[in-house]
């Protein structure tokens, strides 16, 4: 384990002695595999399934929303690689609702997920599908139109393939500002995510949630993780998102 990996798992641990309340929180991945992997991002099965099980045993709730400001914990993947399509029995079994961001121009795209493949995901209640722009551009380097026509473009491809409203997005790379923010509350997504730490009731401004990356979490980080021990590199995220 690198230094650097080492001092954050520290500092995270330490921050969680003081943070704890079980207030509800989003937390996030990229894929999970067990043989194939199909992007350096993605998560081992067994790590995801301990990850469970430690959410199941400090007794929170894994919901399709959050509702309630203490324990809940809503569960994400970005990106849509195939990894998760070929391990679904694994959230059918766990009985786990998740949120997939999927970036509607990377449908068909190796190691991602298909059209086909969406549409039957799509049919199983557990799973939520929201966007994750058009192309993955960073939103807050691009132009009025070009944001505009990521989000747009997204929603709406996504509406007609799936025949079911699409109203929450990730920003890719969790960057954003202002005027991104704007523009997505114009188009009626009425959830947006970043990939700041906290807790999900703590806003980073209107319609704007918190999320925690966990992917590569051991033990003894994702429990602190959970009490809140990374929220105090969160402005340390901001400054690397957030651009006005």
């Amino acid at each position: 384990m690198a230094l650097s990996t080492r001092i954050r798992i520290a500092i995270v641990s330490f921050a969680s002695l003081f943070y704890f309340k079980k207030r509800s929180k989003v937390i996030f991945y990229h894929d999970i595999h067990s043989d194939k992997k199909y992007t350096e991002m993605s998560t081992p099965i067994e790590v995801f399934k301990n990850h469970i099980q430690i959410i199941l045993e400090n007794g929170y709730e894994i919901v399709s929303e959050i509702t309630k400001p203490i324990g809940q914990i809503e569960i994400c993947f970005d990106d849509a690689f195939l990894g998760l399509f070929e391990n679904i029995e694994l959230i059918k079994k766990l009985k786990i609702p998740i949120q997939l961001f999927v970036i509607s121009s990377y449908l068909n795209k190796k190691n991602h997920i298909n059209k086909e493949q969406l549409i039957e995901l799509n049919y199983n209640s557990l799973l939520i599908i929201s966007s994750h722009t058009k192309s993955h551009k960073i939103l807050n380097d691009i132009s009025v139109d070009e944001i505009r026509a990521e989000l747009k473009d997204s929603k709406s491809e996504l509406e007609e393939l799936l025949g079911c409203e699409v109203s929450a997005i990730c920003f890719p790379e969790g960057k954003f500002n202002h005027r991104v923010v704007q523009i997505a509350n114009s188009l009626d997504y009425k959830k947006q995510y970043s990939s700041l730490p906290g807790f999900y009731y703590n806003e980073v401004c209107p319609s704007v949630k918190r999320r925690s990356l966990v992917q590569f979490a051991n033990k003894t980080e994702f429990e602190s993780i959970l009490k809140g021990g990374d929220h105090l590199l969160s402005f340390w995220y901001k400054y690397k998102h957030y651009k006005k």
